[in-house]
């Protein structure tokens, strides 16, 4: 009778549960500080109104991180990580930088109403209409922007040749 009370499945599983929760909550209770003192970091943390300063922020975060380490061949991962974080700030940082002044796009739709469709070649246009409108550009786009670009400096540095002689023949 005495082993059967010994033996009993209830004490035992018992048993076992309090094991392992003396086992893992240390653990947890690790996790728990550590998540409690990045929160209390972030708040101490100025909050700046520029994008670029969090920005740099974020960059200063990285440099620490590499300076506290001394043996960065087994911290590859999460330099990774960081890095590709730091990407994903700076896209974030170039699109907000872009979207600020939506007016800055309508005008561009404007001036190039402006110009009639005869004046540029069929891809040229094409080009110019997907770089105002923010569409998807392939390669050959970029190649026909780059060259309206020198076209219109070519083309600009003609116009100030012209405006220098029509001064001389009005005067």
């Amino acid at each position: 009778m005495s082993l059967n009370k010994w033996l009993k499945e209830d004490k035992s599983s018992k048993n076992k549960k309090k094991s392992r929760a003396a086992i893992i909550s240390p653990f947890k209770e690790q996790k728990l500080k550590k998540i409690k003192e990045s929160i209390i970091k972030q708040k101490q943390k100025p909050e700046s109104k520029d994008n670029i300063d969090i920005f740099l922020s974020y960059v200063s975060e990285f440099k620490e991180f590499l300076n506290s380490r001394t043996y960065l061949r087994g911290d590859i991962e999460h330099i990774i990580s960081w890095i590709n974080n730091l990407k994903y700030r700076y896209k974030e940082l170039l699109n907000l930088e872009n979207s600020i002044d939506p007016v800055n796009k309508k005008t561009k739709i404007e001036l190039l109403k402006d110009i009639p469709p005869t004046f540029l070649d069929e891809k040229l246009t094409l080009a110019l209409k997907k770089y105002v409108y923010r569409d998807n550009m392939n390669n050959s786009d970029k190649y026909y922007l780059r060259k309206l670009k020198k076209i219109a400096k070519d083309e600009l540095k003609k116009a100030k040749l012209y405006q220098i002689l029509d001064k001389i023949l009005t005067q």
